[in-house]
């Protein structure tokens, strides 16, 4: 028998900090998204105990809710009364006198993101080839098959349309490999997180210009404490909205034991880390996300408790919360955050996808 599917968005853990008190947040119903093939639905396959395949993914931009669907190979954004706004991808079967929409041949979609002016940016991956390997990353908690096809961005205007393609170093040139995540700062600049084996490669760009990139899987983090070394492994990344910083999560090991965990800044203008913002002695703590570059998530599942610790830029720990979950089984749930700092899920079964907000 299969087991539910049920990975969250980032890996399973938190602090025990009794010193602090801990806020709870309860859910009320976002958009509720039906399972089919109509415009605004999404289309899961399932058998009755758990998903056959993880085929859609979703967020939240600008209040616009974006949902990326590999079976019907398409993207559509939805506001959050659920009224379409347009579909991109395959329009088979969909009449366009009555729905907005641009047809386009996606291969793999993959992440997506969208700037305040709602252009959107999207992950085009090409299909793996029998030649191309795949390995297993993760952490002691969570593993995930990830394949290195080559992919490169698209971006589409707020009608739909096409504008350019981005590869490693612009327009369009070499492809991405395993790209992590997409993100936006406070200038419209894309940020491109990728990573693979031990390389973590961040890539900046300026409409179809990329103006800065590195390796940040060079940087040596091991520590010495005596007679001990405790190598440092670089496992998260985001870019602050200001695009000028990187928030640098680093787990330290001893052996292969998980010791502790420290978050570093790095500065883009010193091409160098800037200071040591928390040292985190229960490495259970996870980074989750940086919100409006003053405050830093950090989250964990324990004993079927998902908690938040919420630090702020000087390493100082405000406020902890946590979300009560009702004991409803789904096929695949989800924790997510817009740029405000607002908490979302959202849970997939046979009926479709129900999007929480967390208040």
């Amino acid at each position: 028998m299969k087991k539910y599917i049920i990975p969250f968005l980032m890996f399973f853990t938190f602090i025990s900090c009794t010193q602090w008190k801990v806020s709870s947040l309860n859910s009320t119903e976002y958009l509720n998204i039906k399972n089919g093939e109509e415009p605004g639905s999404v289309k899961i396959v399932s058998d009755d105990y758990a998903l056959e395949t993880l085929s859609f993914s979703l967020g939240i931009f600008n209040s616009n809710i974006c949902i990326a669907d590999n079976i019907l190979k398409r993207v559509q954004i939805l506001e959050p009364n659920g009224r379409l706004k347009i579909i991109i991808g395959n329009l088979k079967e969909i009449d366009p006198k009555k729905i907005r929409g641009v047809n386009f041949n996606f291969r793999v979609i993959g992440s997506f993101t969208m700037d305040s002016k709602d252009n959107l940016y999207v992950q085009n991956r090409f299909p793996q080839s029998d030649s191309v390997k795949k390995f297993t990353t993760g952490t002691d908690d969570q593993a995930d098959e990830t394949d290195f096809s080559p992919s490169y961005i698209l971006v589409f205007n707020s009608e739909g349309e096409l504008q350019y393609t981005l590869g490693q170093r612009g327009a369009p040139d070499m492809p991405f490999y395993h790209i992590e995540s997409l993100d936006i700062d406070a200038k419209e600049r894309l940020f491109v997180i990728t990573h693979s084996f031990n390389t973590w490669s961040i890539h900046r760009f300026d409409n179809k210009k990329r103006d800065f990139s590195i390796d940040l899987g060079k940087i040596d983090f091991d520590e010495k404490d005596g007679n001990n070394i405790f190598k440092g492994k670089l496992e998260s990344v985001r870019a602050y909205r200001n695009g000028e910083y990187l928030l640098l999560s680093v787990a330290y090991y001893h052996d292969l034991r998980l010791k502790y965990r420290k978050i570093f800044e790095f500065s883009i203008a010193k091409n160098a880390i800037n200071r040591t913002v928390l040292n985190i002695p229960d490495p259970r703590n996870v980074l989750f996300n940086i919100i409006q570059d003053k405050l830093i998530y950090f989250w964990n599942m324990n004993n079927k408790e998902v908690r938040f610790m919420i630090s702020n830029m000087e390493g100082n720990v405000v406020n902890n919360m946590q979300l009560n979950f009702s004991h409803s089984k789904n096929y695949y749930t989800r924790l997510i955050s817009d740029n405000s700092g607002t908490i979302f899920s959202y849970h997939a079964t046979n009926k479709g996808i129900k999007v929480m907000k967390w208040e």
